[in-house]
């Protein structure tokens, strides 16, 4: 089905009694605040600091699970008589119990806990059984009582998948994920909304997730439509593919509106999705390590590109605090301070006309011009918001609200959805 213009009055109908959002949008905003830390986010941000006005939906992240796994490394959650329960860190502990005050600001405010993020281990587990399903539903039932919630958001990274092998998964994770989220929209009735995040992966909503099956369950599916930078990819989160910047691999030719159109091909309803917006940029894999397309005879051996970067790039970047051989993450307000900002001026801005994404690049010891980094700004959330009210989508999603440069993006946002953000 084509969403026109002439259609967006009927969709903000719709749209606000799937939802019960009481906002004059009618589209959602929906902020991931990392306020209790994320391996990959670093420590979590000052609650303090949001600007509510401009979201219709704060996702506070995270809450995590306590697990038998193997690996887990946090010693809280290895607690046997709390297995497959809800553990709140006592800086989470201490966020929530802020909730109200951040409800003075906006008093139509829709604040739900994430539970999970990369990384996150007890899921495969919790999901494994019916007692185990019901001793977390009765977790998640006490902290939304606890702190007044307006509902539950489940981060799990991955189904069936397990990030790679990181955490515990198996094949039945598809079926008991259904069977987890039918049985939490029974237990918390209509009144309080429950979603999920989902990947970007092509397998997420073909082998890792039942989407027609859990759908019903759901208020709306955030889609993680970024971190996209791995394998041949230049572009973090671009909007859709670029001509200038070309991927080399097919398996990693990845744009928003790739997630989008999967997602929506296996048979979820556009008003349902919320695209998700990155409030950070990455450094491409490919500058730093070898491009495998793993659907050629030995891949690993033959490399389709060759890293980039030698020791002066690297060290700018460790300038920065980043370690390119750990992680390429740089949150948007750091990549305005330290690199749009830069006095040194090391970077050039670029706008993608195809990505619909601006980038950034650096002069190599010849004079080429390397690609640094890709990322958002005002300008490609602006694009973002048009493409969702092009699709029908139900709204945006982000992480992090901690991440943005003096609320800058989440302003744009809101400004572009129409959201109203004065009370």
């Amino acid at each position: 089905m084509v969403f026109t213009r002439k259609l967006l009055p009927l969709l903000a109908v719709i749209q606000i009694a799937c939802a019960g959002v009481a906002q004059a949008s009618s589209y959602l905003s929906v902020g991931y605040f990392n306020g209790g830390g994320d391996v990959t986010a670093g420590p979590g941000g000052d609650i303090n600091k949001l600007d509510v006005r401009q979201i219709t939906h704060l996702n506070y992240s995270f809450g995590l699970i306590y697990n038998d796994e193997k690996d887990e490394t946090n010693g809280a959650l290895k607690d046997a008589s709390k297995l497959h329960q809800i553990w709140l860190s006592p800086k989470v502990i201490s966020d929530l119990e802020k909730i109200p005050a951040l409800r003075k600001q906006n008093p139509q405010l829709k604040v739900l806990l994430s539970v999970g993020g990369w990384g996150a281990r007890g899921f495969s587990g919790v999901a494994a059984t019916s007692e185990n399903r019901a001793v977390f539903i009765r977790s998640a039932q006490d902290v939304i009582a606890k702190y007044g919630l307006d509902g539950i958001d489940l981060d799990w990274e991955y189904p069936v998948n397990g990030a790679w092998g990181l955490v515990a998964s198996m094949p039945e994770d598809r079926a008991n994920l259904t069977s987890l989220l039918n049985e939490l929209r029974t237990a918390l009735g209509k009144q309080k909304l429950l979603t999920i995040a989902v990947a970007a992966n092509v397998k997420g909503p073909t082998e890792w997730v039942d989407m027609k099956a859990i759908a019903p369950a759901l208020d709306y599916i955030n889609l993680m439509a970024y971190d996209m930078a791995y394998g041949t990819q230049y572009f973090n989160s671009n909007l859709y593919d670029s001509k200038a910047w070309p991927t080399v691999a097919k398996a990693d030719k990845y744009s928003a509106d790739y997630v989008v159109s999967n997602y929506i091909a296996a048979g979820m309803k556009p008003a349902q999705l919320n695209l998700g917006i990155g409030f950070y940029g990455r450094v491409p894999k490919r500058a730093v390590e070898p491009g495998i397309d793993w659907d050629k005879p030995d891949a690993a051996k033959n490399p389709v590109t060759q890293p980039y970067f030698g020791a002066p790039e690297k060290t700018v970047f460790t300038s920065f605090g980043l370690d390119l051989s750990k992680d390429t993450y740089l949150k948007y307000n750091d990549i305005v301070s330290k690199m749009l900002n830069d006095p040194q001026k090391r970077f050039t801005e670029h706008w993608d006309n195809d990505a619909q994404v601006p980038y950034l690049t650096m002069k190599s010891a010849e004079g080429k011009d390397l690609f640094a980094i890709s990322y958002e700004n005002p300008r490609s959330v602006a694009a973002k918001a048009e493409y969702i009210k092009a699709k029908g989508l139900g709204g945006a999603m982000f992480w992090e609200y901690g991440a943005d440069d003096n609320n800058q993006l989440a302003k744009e946002l809101a400004k572009d959805l129409g959201i109203k953000t004065e009370h």
